[in-house]
């Protein structure tokens, strides 16, 4: 069994990453506490089998909306899918193998009290060296920029890994920290200017409770950081390579109505399957007054 043969099974099977990683790099960068790496997971580790999966930029684009919400959660499925049957064709193959499950959480409110996943899949996708980790502590990759997920198998296997990559894909350029509806990743001018200082720092407690009114009303995950992202060739794909100023003018676009097609679009996939826009809201209310209005009750249950 080869490398490469690990990486046609799982690109074969719906996936569009795969890489691998060393046990030796949670020791070596120490990024993770001990008990969180793989071999503290189970101890028959040797290599960390990396699959990621793209989500289609203009559905991302149109979060909060229950199309992301669905999105999402076949993405999530799709690759617990191809973790489990990957696992047991290793398992065939003479490998014990053991696949982690994509999200690692019963629900929202498990989230708020352990705001953290009992293995980082974002950390093993960098340290198999298929993305680089942006200010927005998520993985950047070349071909998805953000807009990808990720899972994990462990196994016996020693699997021989490009190691994490050196090309700083982050261009540092600070929308993810700008449009964060929660105010959940602040960073300072100088901090975006200085390599000393590689994420933004994450307030897990603020984008959680922004997380759970999102939930209330249907339409989880925020994703927001995600889509702003101009990394990426899937923006060349669809178009999109500049769309900074788009994502600003969206904040002002009334939720009826809207001049600009693309706007106009969103807000109406937004307008159906969940109650992001409740009964309170006018024609005339822009997008922005909207998450405002979430964000304050999401503050309010922090207090």
């Amino acid at each position: 069994m080869t490398e490469q043969e690990i990486i046609d099974y799982a690109i074969q099977r719906g996936a569009d990453l795969a890489g691998f990683a060393s046990v030796d790099w949670w020791n070596r960068e120490e990024h993770a506490p001990e008990e969180y790496r793989p071999r503290a997971i189970w101890p028959q580790t040797r290599s960390v089998i990396v699959l990621g999966m793209g989500m289609p930029l203009p559905i991302v684009e149109t979060t909060p909306s229950v199309q992301h919400r669905d999105l999402y959660n076949a993405c999530n499925r799709s690759l617990d899918d191809i973790a489990f049957d990957l696992a047991r064709w290793l398992g065939r193959k003479g490998h014990a193998a053991v696949p982690i499950g994509r999200d690692g959480y019963a629900n929202i409110h498990v989230l708020l009290k352990n705001p953290r996943a009992a293995f980082s899949h974002n950390l093993a996708a960098y340290y198999a060296g298929l993305g680089y980790i942006g200010i927005n502590n998520t993985v950047l990759t070349r071909k998805l920029g953000p807009r990808v997920r990720f899972v994990s198998i462990l196994t016996d296997a020693v699997l021989s890994g490009t190691g994490p990559m050196n090309e700083p894909l982050c261009i540092r350029c600070g929308a993810c920290s700008s449009f964060c509806p929660a105010d959940a990743l602040p960073i300072t001018r100088e901090e975006l200017r200085d390599p000393a200082v590689p994420v933004a720092e994450y307030d897990r407690t603020a984008c959680t409770l922004w997380a759970r009114e999102l939930t209330r009303r249907g339409c989880y995950p925020c994703g927001i950081c995600i889509k702003v992202c101009p990394v990426g060739d899937d923006r060349k794909i669809f178009g999109r390579e500049k769309a900074i100023g788009h994502y600003r003018k969206e904040l002002e676009t009334p939720i009826v109505n809207a001049p600009d097609p693309l706007h106009r679009s969103w807000m109406h996939i937004r307008r159906h399957g969940s109650s992001l826009f409740d009964e309170t809201a006018g024609p005339q209310d822009r997008f922005g007054d909207i998450l405002r209005r979430i964000r304050k009750k999401s503050e309010e249950e922090k207090k």
